[in-house]
């Protein structure tokens, strides 16, 4: 069977891409390992109100507003952040991505679920991909593949296209917890609870809750254990939750050079279009899959499909930067001690910095706020006998923060 287009992976970011070439008028597949479209979860689902204005999906996906953040220390202090405005929302992420996969079936691309990526070869004019699930197997041809298929992307291994830095394991759960009172994600920091990441509990509504952490440096436990200590260590908030499911993953970080080849194109996760602080690939992912199908549509029109480049210089053009920001201040929250991480958060409980991050606070653009404060008078005064080091390791928390 031949395509003009083969979408490797059906999540959000595949069904976008999926979407808007097959809107453009050329046939498109979308290839799904899973048995159904937006499950399992793995993911937090906290998205801004521009990224369901990018996923063009309903009002109806979201669950609850959340208004800021409290920030726990490992050494008992607790910096609130709270303001009036909605600084994130928490979607139903099943529905968000089945959404988006009803968008591609009516542009008129097909979806297979139960189907995953085996083996991808160039053949004249085009590509030969082989897809199955247990003994089945299936042969499909295309004249240009998109690898939607995540952090351990097949497409990217196939076509010799380089991996991410490092994947970073987590654990998370969704659960019943009673004592949410107000709509604010909870943030844990420490080598105890999260080493090299942070833990995370979000309000879902109907007394249901996510809570997660990740595990970002070598010689700790693996991510159940840590999530276990992280319930212990905070049981007056997490004492009597009652896990409802459990799922875990890989986040990818780092920064592709290459996200396309003759043929080949990477989006999403597979392309490492992800928050490196926070993990975070809904924004990027969906800002990806934008310049990806545009760039698609082109080349098909034109039947010049060898250099596909000019991807690669838009979505550079575009978030690039940010991942790059992003990547210098993790690399500097990589070296912090426990005591740092409590110094910094005193330092920041002020009415000064507290109003500083909830005025320029924004989720898909944390370097915004991340500059505010390594720029700030009193901020470089204060640190800058320290060296741009410690700045920047300060302004890495904000990347955390509800911007």
């Amino acid at each position: 069977m031949r395509y003009d287009v083969i979408v490797s992976g059906g999540g959000p970011i595949g069904c976008a891409v999926a979407r808007d070439i097959a809107g453009a008028g050329y046939s498109t597949l979308v290839l799904e390992e899973h048995r159904r479209i937006g499950e399992p979860v793995q993911c937090a689902g906290i998205v801004s109100p521009r990224t369901l204005d990018l996923a063009r999906v309903s009002p109806g996906v979201v669950l609850q507003a959340l208004h800021g953040m409290r920030v726990h220390s490992p050494l008992a202090t607790t910096l609130e952040l709270a303001g009036r405005r909605i600084y994130a929302l928490v979607v139903d992420r099943s529905r968000f991505d089945r959404e988006l996969a009803g968008q591609a079936l009516a542009a008129g691309a097909e979806i297979r679920c139960g189907l995953r990526l085996r083996d991808a070869v160039r053949v004249p004019g085009g590509i030969r991909v082989t897809a199955g699930h247990g003994t089945k197997e299936e042969e499909f041809c295309c004249r240009l593949l998109i690898g939607a298929d995540g952090q351990g992307s097949t497409v990217a291994a196939r076509f010799g296209l380089d991996g991410p830095v490092e994947r970073v394991p987590m654990y998370a759960a969704e659960v019943e917890l009673s004592g949410l009172s107000r709509p604010l994600m909870e943030v844990f920091l420490g080598n105890g609870v999260a080493p090299g990441w942070f833990g995370w509990v979000v309000p879902a509504g109907e007394g249901r809750a996510r809570v997660g952490t990740g595990v970002a440096k070598g010689g700790y436990p693996r991510p159940k254990a840590v999530f276990d200590l992280m319930r212990q260590r905070h049981s007056g908030l997490l004492g009597d939750m009652k896990v409802v499911r459990s799922t875990g993953g890989l986040v990818p970080i780092g920064f592709r050079t290459r996200t396309c080849a003759e043929r080949v194109m990477l989006v999403g996760d597979a392309a490492c279009q992800v928050k490196p602080v926070s993990g975070g690939g809904l924004y990027l992912g969906l800002k990806g899959a934008a310049h990806c199908a545009g760039v698609a549509v082109q080349a098909l029109n034109r039947d010049r499909l060898a250099d596909l480049s000019a991807y690669q210089r838009a979505w550079e053009a575009d978030t690039g930067e940010e991942i790059r920001s992003g990547l210098k201040h993790r690399r500097v929250f990589l070296g912090f001690s426990d005591r740092d991480m409590e110094f910094l958060l005193r330092f920041l409980n002020k009415p000064y910095w507290q109003k500083t991050i909830l005025r320029h606070g924004d989720i898909d653009h944390p370097s915004r706020v991340a500059e505010r404060l390594s720029l700030a008078g009193p901020w470089a005064e204060k640190f800058a006998p320290v060296g741009l080091g410690l700045i920047r390791g300060y302004a890495a928390l904000a990347e955390l923060l509800p911007g």
